[in-house]
């Protein structure tokens, strides 16, 4: 629903002048224009504000977020924005679920946000791409905030519910569905028969116990194409007229058709891979599974995780980085119990273990222009687990094992143009000042020190182009004069610049900001 403006409380602060511009552009566009300028915006580069100055625009979502969720006449489960002839107003849905992520991750007072209903009914589009931008919007609000634990229960519960069906085990690597092996290209006979096929159970209101077998209408095979070619919501609605099952067994029934029906087809196949680790790492965040913990997090799910990692398919970053994502949510969950099993699986400890080469090799290709830098998300769900690890002793000890010291400090100390780079510096700066605490002499012993002082004289100097010196130094030095290995430069209390002995026992969260 819109926002209930009843409620608002006008903010003292103004907005940033340049989100000020973007909310007023975006205010006049009609639809078309909406869709273009949205589709633009892949990354946040204005400046964070109270969401209070969106509303307007939330309540123009909220409209097409409600017009996109509502069922086609004569149909309980075909969302408008399934239909064939709507593909312009999913393209919108899409645009506007992907910049709502954004926006909700760079403001404040999230609790603001009114359409989560909508979210919920979109969850059963039968199109995962539309589940998977659903899902997005709501990693950001379990990760960045407790909105989904303040909801009332009757928006909380049917949410969780739906993200329990798509969170649930397929079965596991023992009986044929590790991740790693969905996630890949192969031919239908690798996998289960139950891969494609549906057998579901419930019991009727009257007390019988009724079986529905579906295999006709989802079992890949050439001779039923034509049964295939119906939608998950056209199947369901089918068998809704075939048989009374109940209300509340309903969406899961629906959840598995949807399932079956595109596990055959790769793409799909790896959406919902996808759908179901955000789901997982949503309801980690949510503290949503007291009861469910055992079974969606069951023996093995940690090991399936870093198998998808090992998968060298470079089509896969998008899967990887999800898979990324959900072992940092289980650490934040579980936190002693499951990070030894972590540490083990993906060899934090040794110098030559998996996690340890993979984060070096994206540090190299980061610094080395000559390399294709990893993607974006996965470089930062990496840093985002490195950090997580680094929060506990025992990760902190095994990035020390493992010599991470070294290779966090070259990000620090590569003086990148552009953006992305420093988001990974202040990263950086966050694992090495937990480390730090654990062994000093390797920050001591590969000029820490040196490396931060050097670093955030850059990025002083690059400040002072758009504001000139306010206090002029007794010393000029030049902007970006490189160090000598192993040289350290250390200031006394009226600023000058000196040899080392000055600043005492400053360790290195004394020279950078916070990383939020």
């Amino acid at each position: 629903m819109k926002v209930d403006r009843t409620k608002l409380k006008k903010t003292p602060t103004e907005a940033p002048a340049d989100c000020r511009a973007l909310i007023d552009k975006l205010k006049v566009c009609n639809d078309e224009q909406l869709l273009l300028e949205l589709q633009q915006i892949k990354t946040w580069n204005i400046g964070k504000c109270e969401l209070y100055h969106w509303v307007d625009l939330l309540d123009r979502f909220d409209g097409i977020l409600a017009e996109a969720g509502q069922t086609v006449e004569n149909m309980l489960w075909m969302l408008v924005c399934d239909r064939p002839e709507r593909e312009q107003l999913k393209a919108l849905l899409l645009a506007v679920l992907n910049f709502t992520a954004l926006l909700i991750e760079y403001s404040f007072s999230r609790h603001l946000y009114s359409s989560i209903e909508h979210l919920t009914t979109l969850l059963a589009s039968s199109d995962m791409q539309v589940v998977l931008a659903v899902l997005n919007l709501l990693y950001v609000f379990s990760k960045r905030s407790n909105y989904i634990t303040r909801l009332g229960s009757d928006k909380r519960a049917p949410l969780l519910s739906r993200l329990q069906h798509l969170a649930e085990s397929w079965g596991g690597k023992e009986n044929g569905f590790g991740l790693a092996g969905c996630c890949r290209d192969l031919h239908m006979v690798k996998y289960p028969p139950s891969a494609t096929t549906l057998h579901f159970e419930f019991y009727a209101d009257l007390g019988t116990e009724v079986k529905v077998d579906k295999r006709v209408s989802v079992r890949a095979s050439s001779a039923l194409l034509p049964q295939i070619s119906e939608s998950p919501s056209e199947i369901m609605e089918s068998l809704t007229k075939m048989y009374s099952i109940p209300k509340d067994k309903q969406m899961l029934l629906f959840t598995h058709i949807r399932l079956a029906h595109g596990f055959s087809n790769h793409r799909k196949r790896l959406q919902a891979v996808q759908a179901r680790l955000h789901a997982i790492s949503i309801l980690v965040y949510s503290n949503a599974l007291q009861e469910s913990a055992s079974s969606i997090l069951y023996n093995g799910l940690i090991e399936e995780l870093v198998d998808v990692l090992q998968i060298t398919d470079k089509q896969l970053m998008d899967i990887k980085a999800a898979s990324l994502r959900t072992l940092t949510s289980i650490v934040h969950l579980e936190r002693t119990p499951k990070l030894s099993s972590i540490i083990d699986c993906t060899g934090t400890a040794s110098y030559h273990g998996f996690l340890p080469v993979l984060v070096r090799n994206c540090i190299q290709a980061m610094i080395d222009p000559t390399m294709e830098p990893y993607p974006h998300q996965f470089a930062t769900a990496l840093f985002s687990f490195l950090y997580h690890l680094a929060s506990y002793d025992a990760g902190g000890e095994a990035l020390v094992s493992c010599g991470m010291m070294e290779a966090l400090l070259k990000v620090i100390k590569f003086l990148g143009d552009e953006q992305d780079q420093i988001t990974f510096v202040t990263r950086a700066v966050r694992v090495v000042d937990l480390i730090t605490n654990l062994d000093m002499a390797a920050f001591q012993s590969h000029s820490g020190l040196s490396i931060f002082i050097y670093r955030l004289e850059h990025e002083v100097d690059l400040c002072r182009r758009e504001c000139p010196f306010v206090i002029k130094p007794k010393i000029q030095r030049p902007p970006t004069a490189p160090l000598q290995e192993g040289e350290e430069m250390e200031t006394d209390m009226e600023g000058n610049w000196e040899r080392p002995g000055a600043l005492g026992g400053a360790g290195p969260c004394a020279l950078w900001a916070p990383w939020p």
